[in-house]
């Protein structure tokens, strides 16, 4: 029963991958252009972009730009860096497994410095120089490999790091392509499913699957987002690397998201049954200033970073700041939406016949319908009460407090 449900599943899969629709990838753009016109959009200054070492001198174009094209890929578009061919990332079906590496091709010692690993190769590395505005400094990205094949993920796993310090720094670089709230770095022998028994799943909510179709990469992880904090006007070197382990087959290959880099961010659109919503502009930069709008319409005396909500509408934020001599104004928006009412199903009538009193008054244990009442609510951050109308239950007035209560019938 076993195999035959490995081999199901193993079939679906392949369905899937061979009628997905790929995304594109064009690995001739020069390097500098890929990430000046790619990479980042805002109030920044890009600099010193360079490719120290990659595939092209031994006959691979191993980064290049891509599309979504008619995928369904995560990213409308951005940068891939791969330890292969970058075409062969998308484009077209390539069924055998990509190991288009070369034995001569090198690494790059800093990413080896950074994960503590030796034994690298085919590495491809794009660097550059930026100074921001902004205190916030992150890129969305995810990682593919054809590591994910079999149970490679419990033996080995190709590198990728995403390297920052500051400009003529002695000191180490920070490697920001972490799991979320840990040291750990990204990679398929961290991130993948349940393999036993050649090994347990390794934080398998960050993996999104096999053979999804959009890339010819047999695995990939879900989206993550490399972030760390700047001094705005400090200019950083970043470096991004990655390379094979050990033998340079089973490619892998990094995507950044095209423009993820944020200077400001309010966030997702907020729906909320509170009266109120805090706003967070600030982009740690003492020298901004900022004005909201609401509904396009200037919002008096609201210059601060922060902004409390207490009408639904569209906010926006413009943050102005002086940057090499000009002056450059970064916007976002979010809509708000307050007070928003629940749905859930009623719960049934409650009654009493008169009992041979005749006094036509009975007293009703409203506790008994609190499991029921419970049993609806379709979310679990709540309160209720039990109030004598729908007027008073929306004012929170009036409650009734004593579970058996007299009523007339």
């Amino acid at each position: 029963m076993r195999f035959f449900y490995s081999f199901l599943i193993a079939l679906l899969c392949c369905s899937q991958f061979t009628n997905a629709q790929k995304i594109s990838v064009d690995s001739s753009v020069p390097v500098q252009s890929l990430v000046e016109d790619n990479l980042v959009d805002g109030c920044v200054d890009i600099s010193n972009v360079e490719s120290a070492i990659n595939g092209t001198p031994h006959g691979f174009n191993s980064f290049g730009y891509f599309e979504r094209a008619s995928s369904n890929f995560p990213f409308a578009s951005g940068i891939m860096l791969s330890t292969g061919a970058a075409n062969s990332g998308g484009n077209s079906l390539i069924t055998p497994t990509l190991s288009e590496g070369s034995s001569v091709w090198g690494t790059d010692p800093d990413l080896e410095t950074a994960l503590g690993t030796t034994n690298t190769l085919n590495a491809t590395s794009i660097e550059f120089d930026i100074v921001s505005i902004s205190g916030q400094f992150q890129f969305n990205y995810l990682f593919a490999s054809e590591d994910y094949d079999g149970i490679n993920p419990c033996q080995v796993s190709d590198g990728f790091v995403f390297l920052i310090k500051e400009t003529g720094s002695t000191a180490p670089y920070q490697n920001i392509a972490l799991l979320p709230g840990t040291t750990t770095p990204v990679n398929t022998r961290t991130v993948h499913p349940n393999l036993l028994p050649a090994c347990a799943a390794e934080n398998e909510q960050y993996f999104a699957g096999y053979n999804i179709g959009d890339t010819n990469y047999i695995g990939r992880t879900t989206v993550l987002t490399a972030a760390t904090t700047i001094t705005p006007y400090v200019s950083y070197h970043v470096k991004l690397i990655i390379a094979d382990q050990t033998d340079g087959t089973y490619d892998s290959a990094v995507f950044i998201e095209g423009d993820s880099f944020k200077i400001l961010d309010l966030g997702e659109d907020i729906t909320s049954c509170e009266s109120s919503a805090l706003l967070d502009g600030d982009i740690n930069n003492s020298f901004a200033s900022y004005k909201w709008f609401k509904d396009n319409v200037e919002i008096t005396g609201a210059i601060t970073p922060t902004y409390t909500a207490i009408e639904s509408g569209t906010y926006r934020i413009e943050v102005s700041v002086s940057l090499n001599g000009n002056t450059c104004i970064e916007e976002d928006e979010i809509v708000v939406v307050l007070n928003t009412e629940e749905q859930i199903t009623p719960i049934t009538d409650y009654q009493l016949c008169d009992d041979t009193s005749g006094d036509e008054i009975e007293i009703f244990d409203l506790s008994t319908k609190t499991a029921e009442l419970i049993a609806n609510i379709p979310f679990t951050n709540y309160t209720f009460s039990y109030h004598y109308n729908e007027t008073e239950a929306r004012t929170n007035v009036n409650r009734i407090l004593t579970p058996n209560t007299k009523c007339s019938i």
